[in-house]
């Protein structure tokens, strides 16, 4: 019995060390998955050297000195490490000195190894045409430091004495292409590029020689020798400083000739403030209270007074004149009201056959300049003369020379006239029926002529006078 029982116990025993251990390689498994987990796939890639790990930071100083750890040689000075969109992987690029001499200068650029010669020079913003001579070729790959000389070929214009001198060279500066065009340059001649600049495509290069030039500013006159592309060059080489709405006699961008005079414009603005009258406008109103062509002033016009303030412009110390920029009315003007007649006329107003005018049929006459003119009718009587200045007719019109104010009845508006005293003396020649005559409508008149001053009607006072209706 007692054997028994010790053999359950030992079965016991071996039971739970089992089940401890079960439990122990349980847990380990479990930890190991757990790490597993927290960690990520990375690849560093150096050239043809592939380092592959899993860590469980993805930042990019980690995994590059993750790495290391494995033999990736540490970042020089020009070297870059670029990691593909989001993902671990991470390209490193070694950087070397890419020396390019382009006609005799030399520029140091940071390259890549495993690039081509033209992208390298395409990252640096380099390009290359076709017909442009590069050594190494373009297509080599770069494993080191190299020097790469590009020979540009190019044409360019020489512009020298009046003359434009093309020339086509390779890899060439600016003083070759004067050789080329066989211009020589003078001790004191200038350029507008540098002699060691390096040609590119449709260049122009141009020779400024010694000029003798005059320039007048500030009320004296110096002479100048000097070599200068334009004027505004030439301005600032003679010291002379343009304000900003100074003139000068010529423009800026012309070119500078031997001889020329350039004289400058001291412009200067002031501002003055003053006040003057401020004019009152005229309203007409039609009233049937009067007759047709007759007026009334029912409001006089009364002017205000105004601020007005002016940029006055000076040019060498003298008033050129003036520009409003700004007014204010400090009192405002009353508008004139003119009543205007509308009142229909009777039919049997103004001229009856046999009254003061004397009527004929159409035929001809000879007018002022010789030429003979055809005419439908012809009114002789007494005319007189009137001006408005500024004015209109009842009609609208401007009151001018040439507009004859009539009795509508008698010669409808629109109707061209000419208008001579019957002996010829007194002539005023061709106009229009273009006004209504207040006399005219009376029948004391056969029509009023319009004159543009009032002194000038004194040529016709009131006289007797022929009145052609023209065909």
């Amino acid at each position: 019995m007692r054997e028994k029982s010790q053999m359950k116990v030992s079965g016991r025993v071996i039971l739970r060390g089992l089940l401890a251990l079960v439990l122990v390689f349980a847990l380990c498994a479990s930890s190991i998955v757990t790490v597993t987990a927290n960690t990520v796939s990375a690849n560093v890639i150096d050239g043809d050297h592939t380092y592959s790990f899993r860590m469980s930071s993805s930042k990019l100083e980690d995994l590059l000195s993750e790495a290391e750890k494995l033999g990736l040689a540490p970042l020089g000075k020009l070297d870059r490490a670029e990691r593909v969109q989001s993902t671990t992987t991470v390209y490193v690029r070694r950087g070397v000195i890419l020396t390019l001499d382009e006609a005799g200068q030399r520029t140091d650029l940071v390259a890549y190894a495993g690039e081509t010669v033209e992208e390298a020079l395409r990252e640096n913003n380099i390009l290359l045409r076709d017909m442009d001579e590069v050594s190494p070729a373009r297509t080599e790959k770069i494993t080191r430091d190299l020097k790469v000389t590009v020979r540009r070929a190019c044409t360019v214009s020489v512009i020298a004495d009046g003359e434009v001198h093309q020339v086509s060279l390779s890899g060439a500066t600016v003083k070759d292409a004067l050789a080329a065009a066989g211009v020589t340059l003078q001790k004191e001649d200038s350029l507008n590029f540098p002699l060691s600049e390096p040609l590119f495509e449709k260049m122009n290069i141009r020779v400024a020689r010694v000029v003798k030039i005059k320039v007048t500013v500030d009320g004296k006159t110096k002479e100048y020798e000097i070599a200068a592309q334009s004027v505004k060059e030439a301005l600032e080489r003679c010291g002379v400083v343009l304000g900003e709405d100074d003139r000068i006699s010529c423009r800026e961008t012309d070119r500078l000739t031997d001889g020329m005079h350039i004289t400058v414009f001291r412009v200067t603005k002031k501002e003055l403030l003053v006040k003057e009258e401020a004019p009152f406008e005229t309203i007409y109103e039609d009233t049937d209270e009067l007759e047709a062509g007759e007026t009334e002033v029912k409001v006089v016009g009364v002017p205000g007074e105004k601020e007005v303030l002016y940029e006055v412009i000076f040019v060498d110390g003298k008033e050129e004149g003036k520009v409003a920029v700004e007014e204010t009315i400090l009192t405002e003007p009353v508008d004139e009201v003119i009543l205007r007649g509308t009142q229909e006329l009777q039919e049997d107003e103004g001229y009856e056959p046999g009254d003061s005018v004397d009527s004929s049929s159409a035929g001809t006459f000879v007018d002022h300049e010789g030429n003979v003119v055809s005419y439908s009718r012809l009114l002789t009587g007494d005319c007189t003369a009137y001006s408005v200045p500024g004015g209109t007719t009842s009609l609208g019109w401007k009151a001018e020379y040439g507009i004859i104010a009539v009795n509508p009845n008698v010669i409808p508006y629109g109707t061209r006239m000419y208008v001579t005293s019957p002996d010829g003396s007194v002539v005023y020649g061709y106009g229009i029926a273009g006004d209504t005559g207040g006399a005219c409508m009376a029948g004391t008149i056969i029509a009023d002529l319009c004159y543009n001053t009032i002194e000038e009607c004194s040529i016709i006072g009131r006289r007797t006078m022929n009145v052609y209706i023209l065909s």
